[in-house]
């Protein structure tokens, strides 16, 4: 059971950095980049909200797969936001 925890703790990681990163290069790729990466960095906050609270709320019923699952996945995209908004607004 371990083992499945870390594979679904490390899937949550590497899905929400690939979202992200689609994310980010749709941003990118507009005229008004400054907008859109806001829009991103807003989006990556609010969904990393309630994906964490619903992760949260997978913990509480002991279903721990999916509670590592979702708790890993805002984890890059909220952070690699702040830095984002941190390089360009700072």
């Amino acid at each position: 059971m371990t083992a499945a925890i870390w594979v679904a703790g490390i899937g949550g990681l590497v899905v929400g950095h690939v979202l992200w990163l689609a994310g980010i290069t749709a941003a990118t790729s507009t005229a008004t980049v400054s907008s859109w990466v806001l829009l991103v960095a807003a989006l990556s906050f609010v969904i990393g909200g309630i994906v964490g609270a619903l992760g949260w709320r997978a913990y509480r019923r002991k279903s721990d797969v999916w509670a590592a699952f979702l708790c890993g996945l805002p984890i890059a995209p909220v952070l690699l936001s702040l830095v984002v908004l941190g390089v360009t607004y700072l």
